[in-house]
């Protein structure tokens, strides 16, 4: 019944709309082989290290490809964002988290992620790095616990420079729950993007004085 339904409603690739194969979801082979990985989880401690001054004793920091215009990340992370393609979400956190499993078993306690405000979740109906942490709990075989909420509903960080993203966004996360023991915790703490860090650093202060240990995933990184 399948492949009768897909002559008339074929799946397309959310990048270039070819056809998918069967094996294929949402994305082509070809155009997820064209990702520009970073592989730098292959080198630990890395440039991304350099970012988070404010994180003492960040464990692993790694990120699944390098942002750029124009490139495929950048379109399935705008499909994710803004056009409401939350399942690509789930699957980038899959692929990046099974290329982690490679390398990194038993790293992690759990797994969580960067929250949005209440109202901007309302707004577009889910929150992107969930979706992502969600996908990467599948393949490492780590538990997803919403850890954190977002106390303040800021402006967008897109276009403020690096002293006013870490100005904005001081204070602004809170732990959910304060009777959860995190106590030695192994976390790995998960957003879409980095950029200059400021998100990831202020949502790591509760949970490091909380007495867990930091890692960060994301599925892209701007170069430093």
């Amino acid at each position: 019944m399948s492949d009768f339904l897909s002559l008339f409603f074929p799946n397309y690739c959310s990048v270039c709309n070819l056809t998918l194969s069967k094996s294929e979801n949402l994305v082509c082979s070809h155009c997820l082989s064209n990702v520009n990985e970073t592989n730098l989880h292959l080198d630990q401690p890395n440039q991304l290290h350099r970012r988070f001054f404010e994180i003492p004793n960040l464990k692993y920091a790694m990120s699944y490809a390098w942002f750029q215009k124009d490139t495929v990340i950048q379109h399935l992370l705008h499909q994710l964002k803004y056009e409401g393609n939350e399942a690509i979400g789930l699957l980038l956190g899959e692929i990046y988290g099974e290329e982690l499993a490679q390398y990194y078993t038993d790293k992690w306690d759990m797994i969580t992620c960067v929250p949005i405000h209440y109202k901007k979740e309302r707004k577009r109906g889910y929150n992107q790095s969930y979706r992502i942490a969600e996908g990467m709990s599948l393949s490492l075989k780590a538990p997803f616990i919403p850890l954190l909420e977002k106390s303040v509903n800021r402006k967008s960080q897109t276009k403020k420079h690096r002293i006013q993203r870490f100005d904005n966004v001081e204070s602004t996360f809170h732990q959910k729950n304060s009777q959860v023991n995190l106590k030695n915790k192994r976390i790995l703490l998960v957003d879409d993007v980095l950029t200059t860090g400021a998100t990831l650093q202020a949502c790591s202060q509760p949970l490091q004085k909380a007495g867990a240990e930091i890692s960060i995933a994301t599925i892209a990184s701007t170069r430093s």
